[in-house]
């Protein structure tokens, strides 16, 4: 059987706006035995905050069934052998939760110890003296720049698009002089500790595996990256035309104008 995996803003809803279509396609997908797994470079919330939220458009899902840039920042920093170091987070309460349950020692202070890690999400408190912080902790400390991911922008209710995480990463970037390592997608590292979650072998074939998204520089090269089928939705950044004219890891397989229209391309 299929598994299908979801992006969520832009792709089930749009700030607080459900989108039409959306929690009717994940459960007819679910009841014709698909997997279902919900993919998002947000790393403000936690992943049982993402439970809630999605109950609050009519979709039931587990925390496993969830993957935020934010807990793949966690997993990828313990793999790599640094479970337990220390981190200025910039960043989201979710963030600093997420980071903290896997073992992190946490500082979202303004002035503080010095850090292994700064760690960038998107953060709507974002202030000049965050900058001079992680600033500081890169170029006096030594402190690795990690990025949860470098969306430069997101979609928002009545059709706005809001600054994204990159916009908090560039300012670091520029100021440090330093290129962070950007953890979520385009990489596949998300993706595949989700399928993980999932109980979706790593040899598994590909071609059960759905990639559904709003963004051409995200989601679809995540998905081409992998080696999934490729679904790119209309109703968050990408336009139709973008997405038609787009090319290389970025052009998706299939363009579709409502989550509506997805259960068709997958039990097909």
């Amino acid at each position: 059987m299929p598994t299908v995996i979801l992006d969520m803003d832009g792709v089930i809803y749009r700030g607080t706006e459900p989108l039409p279509g959306a929690s009717q396609a994940v459960e007819t997908l679910r009841a014709h035995g698909a997997g279902i797994g919900f993919l998002t470079n947000n790393s403000w919330r936690t992943r049982a905050s993402y439970v809630e939220r999605l109950a609050e458009f009519g979709i039931r899902a587990e925390e496993r069934e969830i993957m935020t840039s934010g807990e793949a920042t966690a997993r990828r920093l313990k793999a790599s052998g640094h479970a337990g170091c220390r981190i200025y987070v910039v960043g989201g309460d979710g963030l600093a939760e997420t980071l903290a349950r896997h073992g992190f020692e946490v500082d979202t202070d303004e002035e503080g110890d010095r850090c292994d890690f700064v760690v960038v999400g998107w953060d709507k408190r974002f202030t000049f003296a965050k900058i001079v912080r992680a600033q500081s902790e890169i170029i006096v400390n030594g402190a690795r720049l990690i990025a949860t991911n470098a969306d430069a922008m997101f979609p928002a209710k009545k059709g706005r698009v809001l600054p994204g995480a990159g916009s908090m990463v560039a300012a670091i970037e520029t100021a440090s002089s330093a290129k962070a390592e950007i953890i979520g997608k385009p990489g596949t590292t998300s993706l595949r500790y989700l399928l993980e979650d999932l109980g979706v072998e790593p040899d598994a074939p590909t071609a059960d595996i759905w990639v559904v998204g709003d963004r051409l520089d995200t989601d679809m090269a995540c998905g081409n990256e992998y080696g999934a089928h490729t679904v790119c939705v209309t109703t968050g950044i990408a336009t139709r035309d973008q997405a038609e004219s787009a090319t290389g890891r970025q052009r998706p397989e299939h363009i579709i104008d409502s989550l509506a229209e997805l259960v068709d391309l997958v039990l097909r």
